[in-house]
């Protein structure tokens, strides 16, 4: 029998069909083999093609890492002794590389490797084989046996990124971009200056506007963390509490930027001996008149307010005198009538500095001085319900000729075209002298910053230009730290004269506390309060504040 029909026996009838659908069949399913054969091969050649894609990207960016790196890696500082003159030691700095290197700081850190001693300033460093040699420390300044330093350098490479090798020589590329939170006026005018500072210096900067009266416990609670801030703007007496709570970081200049400011406004950013940030405006108080209602300004203040109720009788004033007192009371803009009434704060140690051991609103004078605060509130020239808004208004729509203020002051009533002359308060006839306290606001670095090596070089050098300084003054109307600076009003001038002769405020961690007591005694005083009564109680309320810190 064929093979045919023993398979046509063997099978029942429609099992197997007939052999061209068998053949069929079968072809069907070798097609299939051979589609699951392909499938799987080019499965396997694409998992190879992806990985050799994955190899060439991860090296095309160690290719780019490299050529990113390939300029800065070539850029380094160390510490060492002159080459030229023994005994002399400083820090070496050399660009190897084939172009120059911009905005180059070299810091040197001291021995134990904890805090920043100098800085030196390169706006542009060439190629050369030659390292530079800066000289910083004489035999005379170091022990003989431990001249041993470090030095880390900062600097942007002619492509633009920023880079720091720190002084274990690591080399890090520094994201270029800057946060910073200030007050609404200063933003708006550093806003100004984006672009300019991102073409200078290849860095975006953006700020946060801080709501009006930000208070001091919140706007420490925004910068602790690294997404919040690399800087901030903020009034020097916040110096000795952010800085105890390591809010903020010490700054070093350059002698090039130390050499730009008011020796004096530089003292005032000093927190026990570290310098905490770059100067940008200064204040203080001073007596604004309208030369209109008053010609000429009065030597006393008994003169001044003979000078105020001689208007008043004519009709042409109907307040004698403006300052702002609020609920809660302003001792910076009272000051110069407290201290020529007697009255004063924190004794002084023989170098001048404040001593708060010695606190002396409970003296006889500071008691004499809130009973004059008392008098002055009987009869209507100091009252609790004037602030600051109030007292300003007063004075530029013309309801008064005199304004003790600071110089926020100014902007309201040269908007309302007040012809306006700036003198020191006047003291009392036979008092002492009207002293007032200095302000200076600080740009300062914070120390959980993402970008606080970026900060601490390019703001100490963006707020040295004049162009910017000048734009600041201008729009907040305020004296700037630079020492000269030549787009100041006459009235801004004169404010700047008596932030020279003034004490600056204190920078002790608990004067928030200091200011809340003092400006509560005044308010106080101006509402009725006895002055003994009141001296007595902020007394003791600042010393508790001294001994909790």
């Amino acid at each position: 029998m064929s093979m045919d029909a023993m398979i046509a026996a063997a099978a029942p009838d429609g099992v197997w069909g007939d052999v061209p659908s068998w053949v069929a069949a079968v072809a069907t399913v070798f097609a299939l083999v051979f589609a699951a054969v392909a499938a799987q091969a080019a499965l396997r050649t694409y998992r190879i093609e992806s990985e050799r894609d994955r190899v060439d990207a991860e090296s095309r960016r160690a290719q780019d890492d490299y050529l990113r790196r390939t300029q800065a890696a070539l850029v380094s500082a160390w510490w060492g002794e002159s080459p030229d003159q023994p005994g002399v030691w400083g820090a070496h700095l050399r660009n190897a590389s084939g172009a120059p290197v911009y905005q180059v700081y070299c810091t040197v850190v001291d021995a134990d490797d904890d805090a920043e001693e100098r800085r030196i300033h390169h706006p542009v460093v060439p190629p050369g084989t030659v390292a530079q040699f800066s000289g910083l420390v004489r035999p005379a300044e170091v022990p003989v046996l431990e001249p041993v330093r470090r030095v880390k350098v900062s600097f942007t490479d002619s492509t633009g990124i920023r880079w720091l090798r720190d002084q274990y020589g690591r080399l890090i590329e520094l994201q270029p971009t800057l946060r910073v939170k200030a007050d609404r006026a200063r933003t708006a005018v550093l806003t100004q200056f984006e672009a300019k500072f991102r073409a200078t210096y290849g860095v975006t900067v953006a700020f946060e506007v801080d709501p009006e009266g930000h208070p001091q416990d919140a706007f420490m609670a925004d910068v602790r963390g690294s997404a919040v801030a690399d800087a901030l703007v903020c009034p020097h007496d916040w110096i000795g509490v952010l800085a105890r709570d390591r809010v903020i970081d010490p700054v070093v200049l350059s002698a090039e930027q130390r050499s730009a400011f008011a020796p004096w406004t530089l003292d005032s950013l000093v927190h026990e001996g570290r310098l905490y940030g770059v100067p940008t405006t200064m204040d203080t108080t001073a007596l604004l008149r309208n030369t209109e209602l008053a010609p000429h300004a009065p030597a006393t203040f008994e003169e001044l307010v003979a000078m105020g109720e001689e208007l008043l009788r004519q009709g042409q004033v109907s307040e004698v005198f403006a300052t702002r007192i609020g609920d809660r009371g302003d001792p910076f803009q009272t000051w110069p009538v407290f201290t020529s009434a007697g009255g004063w704060l924190f004794g002084r140690d023989p170098d001048g500095s404040w001593n708060p051991g010695e606190v002396g609103l409970d003296s006889p004078g500071s008691i004499a001085a809130f009973e004059c605060f008392r008098m002055l509130g009987e009869q209507g020239m100091l009252r609790r319900g004037v602030d600051r808004l109030a007292a300003r208004r007063a004075f530029s729509e013309g309801r008064t000729a005199f304004l003790l203020t600071s110089s926020d002051g100014l902007q309201e009533a040269q908007a309302a075209k007040i012809r306006v002359s700036v003198s020191a308060m006047p003291p009392f006839a036979q008092g002492l002298p009207a002293r007032t306290f200095s302000l200076v606001h600080g740009l300062t670095i914070a120390r959980e910053g993402a970008n606080s090596a970026i900060a601490h070089d390019l703001f100490a050098d963006f707020l040295t230009h004049g162009h910017v300084m000048t734009a600041l003054s201008q729009a907040v109307h305020c004296p700037v730290a630079l020492l000269a600076n030549s787009g100041e009003s006459e009235a801004v001038q004169q404010y700047r004269r008596l932030c020279e002769v003034a004490d600056p405020m204190p920078t002790f961690a608990f004067m928030r506390r200091v200011w809340d007591v003092l400006g509560e005694a005044q308010a106080d005083a101006v509402a009725g309060a006895r002055g003994e009564i009141v001296g007595r109680r902020a007394a003791a309320a600042v010393r508790d504040a001294v001994r909790n810190g």
